[in-house]
């Protein structure tokens, strides 16, 4: 499948990458690579980017009425980053925290473009 090798060679090309999800716009999965994050956990990862971004594009539409593209937080432990494709679909990778962010998003951008082309 394009979708699963395109996933594959994001993990593969940020270092700290141990889970990326590539979800539909009802949160279902369309497919998924995860080295260390339990399934069930990646799953609801992807499954929430959208509710995530209509909430923070609420709190934000009365100085930026921009359309937010990227999320990004972290725990102690990881940084979870979430962006937006085309039909409203969602790509989500989790990393180590010390990892390199600003790589991590170079790449998820490369990775939307081609998952845009598939779509």
């Amino acid at each position: 499948m394009v979708f699963q090798d395109i996933l594959d060679r994001l993990i593969e090309r940020i270092p700290e990458a141990i889970a990326v999800t590539f979800n539909d716009r009802d949160g279902d999965a369309i497919c998924a690579r995860t080295i260390e994050v339990p399934n069930d956990a990646l799953q609801l990862l992807g499954a929430y980017r959208n509710v995530v971004k209509r909430h923070l594009q609420q709190a934000v539409e009365d100085f930026d009425k921009g359309d937010v593209e990227q999320v990004a937080f972290c725990t102690n432990q990881h940084w979870i980053l979430m962006m937006g494709a085309q039909e409203q679909c969602s790509l989500v990778v989790v990393m180590h925290r010390h990892g390199i962010l600003g790589r991590a998003r170079f790449e998820m951008g490369k990775a939307i473009e081609a998952l845009n082309k598939e779509l």
